[in-house]
């Protein structure tokens, strides 16, 4: 009887687990990511954009964000677009983000379009650290920038950076 509860007990843990497999060769934290990324940037989330259905319920697949500062790279725009997880990539899902809150943010650059997708918009990846919540009115970053710094003030992650 033990066996088979653990046998159930393992593939219900396993029918929820993340099915991303993910590789990171050395440091993924925020502070080495946003350092190797070449756009970083302080934004705020302004709208969930685009929606995905799964079991009949729409989730949100992509948000737009405005630059409250760029830090480092060469995008002009305000405002920008950034596309999480439909169930199947290796992406945090943008329901994570919250509208009106600020995030330090180090995303990739989507290269080519696949629909609904556009180049030139954003992603993040699951599997590193590209993204930390901001409290913007102390100015402090949260989340995993170090493996022992789990908070750091925008003040200086911009010294840091531009070491």
């Amino acid at each position: 009887m033990k066996k088979r509860i653990l046998v159930i007990f393992v593939l219900l843990i396993s029918l929820k687990s993340f099915s991303c497999s993910c590789e990171c060769n050395w440091n993924c934290n925020f502070g080495a990511i946003s350092d190797n990324q070449e756009f970083v940037a302080l934004v705020k989330v302004i709208e969930y954009t685009d929606y995905f259905e799964h079991r009949n319920e729409k989730s949100p697949y992509s948000m737009t964000v405005e630059i409250i500062k760029k830090y480092k790279g060469s995008e002009d725009r305000k405002r920008i677009k950034i596309w999480g997880d439909n169930g199947v990539l290796c992406r945090p899902y943008v329901e994570k983000f919250q509208i009106g809150k600020y995030y330090l943010i180090a995303p990739s650059k989507i290269e080519d379009d696949s629909e609904p997708e556009q180049k030139d918009d954003y992603d993040f990846f699951s599997c590193w650290t590209d993204h930390l919540s901001v409290d913007y009115n102390k100015k402090m970053a949260y989340g995993k920038y170090s493996w022992w710094r789990k908070e750091i003030s925008l003040e200086t992650f911009e010294r840091k950076l531009n070491k």
